[in-house]
């Protein structure tokens, strides 16, 4: 079984470089439009056979739920990498081929880049990673199967599973996906946001609400 997991960490926090630029109030709006986007499009994938949102947050919860995701609810967070771990560990549990995870601030995501990744996979017989625009950071990140290298999302994340792969032996593909590639964490995201052609709903009511 294939599955997709959505780590949130909580609205509280989200997004600090953000709100050097915008209020905070403007920042967990736009936060919140992401998160529904993401869920969203996920929702409408062909290929993922169920989907989850790693959180502990009532809010996020009450968003996944209504978007017919299940919920691993957290009891405490230690960052990102230990909270996809553990969540992809437990759905390996209960019989997962292969786990994608996709961050929470991507406007730009269609379904069909949720699919994209899942038939690259299964073609390939291998994990994927989807790097973001700098090339530095993992955006979306396939294992499979889910256990089969640790994460590293933080500084350099892209390098760190790379190595991780290649120490594993373990068969891996690079995917450039624009979509993907582009999540939104600061005031300078959202200005090259507002010079994108591609406007999904998403980016449109983001960009009314700072505009």
């Amino acid at each position: 079984m294939q599955f997709v997991i959505v780590p949130f960490k909580n609205f509280l926090e989200a997004k600090s470089r953000m709100r050097k630029t915008v209020s905070y109030d403007t920042t967990i709006k736009i936060v919140k439009i992401m998160l529904e986007h993401v869920l969203s499009e996920i929702k409408n994938s062909k290929k993922s056979d169920k989907n989850f949102i790693v959180t502990k947050d009532k809010e996020a919860v009450k968003l996944a739920e209504k978007f017919g995701f299940d919920v691993l609810l957290e009891e405490k967070q230690s960052g990102e990498s230990s909270s996809v771990d553990w969540a992809s560990k437990k759905l390996y549990e209960i019989g997962a081929s292969s786990v994608l995870r996709l961050p929470a601030d991507l406007p730009l995501i269609e379904s069909r880049d949720v699919d994209e990744i899942f038939e690259r996979s299964n073609e390939t017989n291998s994990s994927i990673l989807v790097p973001s625009r700098s090339g530095l950071g993992t955006n979306a990140f396939l294992r499979s199967p889910p256990e089969i290298v640790p994460s590293f999302f933080g500084s350099n994340s892209m390098e760190k599973h790379i190595a991780a792969f290649e120490e594993k032996g373990a068969d891996y593909s690079i995917v450039k996906n624009e979509n993907i590639g582009f999540d939104v964490d600061s005031g300078e995201d959202l200005k090259e946001l507002g010079l994108l052609a591609k406007r999904s709903l998403a980016v449109t009511s983001i960009l009314n609400l700072i505009n």
